[in-house]
């Protein structure tokens, strides 16, 4: 028995109100990594992306959406010009954010700030939803550079790497894969601050120090007599001058591994050099540590 679905009804209504309804809803499934889907970019926010990359038609996500297009937000305007523009689902999910990554390692991209790098496709304002997808100097569709900041808005940046990336298509209920994997929601994580340990130059007294007498950083010297081995980081500079040195919470001295007191206890002469207002013995040891800003 052939039975038309727009002729059957769904008694407890809802957002579908026929089966043709439900069977028409609009689904974007999230693709996953492909290596022909590559893009070599040079110190760019956005980059051309053509039938090298991706073949296929275009889904602006409209009511009449492409089945099986790529799903990519209308630009005011021509492509070419990097933008935040962007369309979301009824929760606010963003359905034309794409994951980016390292083609050489596969690791996320990061910025200076070590937050994760994400693209947005993103169409000539002339594209019509069904469009194919323009060839290499025809290009009508273009990826700009993202990241989530603290404030949760999305804001442009620049890389400088060949990238890998995905794209996410458009599917009415009645066309999706008898087969796939549910789920495909793009979390925008904000990373955290890497982990960067301080630079630490350490030194064991070889020959006794005077009280106040000068110590030069690089050697480890004293300005008269005294002596001592520097080992671990180089540090170049204890700061502009002495108050710019006792006010960086940053630059710590320890004797014996107690912090001393800057401007009391240990205290700036030069970019270069220090002294202590205590005499120290064959043995002691004392350290300088910078912590990154």
């Amino acid at each position: 028995m052939l039975v038309n679905e727009r002729q059957v009804y769904l008694r407890k209504g809802g957002n579908f109100t026929a089966l043709v309804d439900y069977l028409d809803r609009r689904k974007v499934v999230g693709i996953p990594f492909n290596d022909t889907q590559e893009l070599a970019v040079s110190s760019a926010q956005y980059a051309l992306v053509d039938t090298t990359e991706i073949s296929g038609t275009i889904a602006l996500g409209t009511t009449t959406a492409e089945n099986g297009g790529v799903v990519a937000a209308a630009l005011a305007g021509a492509i070419g010009n990097a933008a935040t523009t962007n369309i979301t689902d009824s929760f606010g999910n963003i359905l034309n954010l794409v994951n980016i990554r390292d083609a050489s390692t596969n690791d996320p991209i990061l910025d200076s700030n070590d937050r994760v790098v994400y693209g947005l496709l993103q169409a000539a304002s002339t594209v019509t939803d069904g469009d194919a997808i323009g060839a290499a100097s025809s290009e009508n569709i273009q990826l700009s550079f993202v990241i989530v900041g603290a404030d949760s808005a999305l804001a442009l940046t620049t890389i400088n790497d060949t990238i890998g990336f995905t794209v996410n298509k458009m599917y009415y209920e009645r066309n999706v894969p008898t087969i796939y994997k549910e789920g495909g929601t793009l979390e925008r994580d904000i990373v955290g601050a890497s982990m960067i340990e301080p630079t630490v130059r350490k030194y064991v007294v070889t020959t006794a120090f005077a009280a106040d007498e000068v110590i030069t950083v690089s050697t480890g010297a004293g300005g008269v007599s005294g002596a001592s081995t520097p080992s671990n980081d180089s540090i170049t500079s204890l700061g502009a001058d002495a108050a710019t040195f006792n006010a960086d919470n940053r630059t710590r001295v320890r004797l014996n591994g107690v912090q001393s007191t800057k401007g009391v206890e240990a205290t700036w002469d030069s970019t270069t050099t220090f002294h202590f207002n205590t005499a120290l013995d064959i043995g002691d040891r004392f350290e300088i540590e910078i912590a990154p800003a």
